[in-house]
């Protein structure tokens, strides 16, 4: 029977669908399992775009039923902002919209983007997340998938998450963003074997078969 006394109230917060998906979803639903509340933000609900040539990736209603697909495998409650793909700000605004969600939610756990990312809408939903949640006991911020991208550091993990019981459904859940997997196939990469790759690894590093791996902003028990 679950202990509901010792129930955690978590919310996963990504400047995008797929966002959380790919970073944090197997722990998502180890939280899950363990009676945890989850609540996944996701900071834009606008069609997705090209940062490079403008094109439209997804129109808005793709985006959301791949999402709310995505949402329904790992079980958690979904709620999508209001801010346009590209211009996710750090401001007042952002920031008070996750305040509003952990107050709501009475969160004590935060999963956010790693500051180190180089993809501006990550960068800024980290800063807005980790200024919402000051006052949040747990704060952890997941990595994206390798892709070839300039960062000034690879994350140094100071967690891991044992994901080998979740492992298959998240690659279930990753591949609801059908067109994301479809933008990154027509560059070269496979983004299921991409994440079987960096689950393995993670999961060397902490002698399990599969892991997620974080670093800890603060934890408190």
């Amino acid at each position: 029977m679950i202990n509901n006394s010792n129930k955690k109230k978590v919310v996963a917060i990504g400047a995008h669908p797929d966002d959380i998906e790919f970073g944090c979803s197997g722990t998502l639903m180890r939280h899950l399992k363990a009676g945890d509340d989850v609540t996944m933000v996701i900071m834009t609900n606008s069609q997705s775009i090209d940062g490079v040539s403008g094109e439209v990736i997804r129109s808005s209603d793709e985006l959301y039923q791949e999402t709310k697909e995505a949402a329904d495998i790992i079980g958690g409650r979904l709620l999508m902002l209001s801010f346009q793909d590209l211009r996710v700000p750090f401001s007042l605004e952002s920031v008070s919209d996750v305040q509003r969600v952990l107050q709501a939610t009475n969160a004590d756990t935060v999963y956010t983007h790693w500051a180190g990312d180089s993809n501006q809408d990550h960068i800024a939903t980290y800063r807005a997340s980790v200024a919402a949640a000051r006052y949040v006991k747990n704060i952890y911020c997941y990595e994206q998938i390798p892709i070839p991208r300039h960062t000034e550091n690879e994350m140094k993990p100071t967690y891991y998450s044992d994901i080998t019981e979740e492992f298959e459904d998240k690659i279930k859940v990753a591949k609801c963003h059908k067109s994301q997997i479809e933008k990154y196939a027509m560059v070269g990469l496979d983004v299921p074997k991409n994440l079987k790759t960096l689950a393995m690894f993670r999961g060397i590093q902490a002698n399990v078969e599969y892991a997620e791996a974080f670093q800890v902003l603060k934890s408190v028990s």
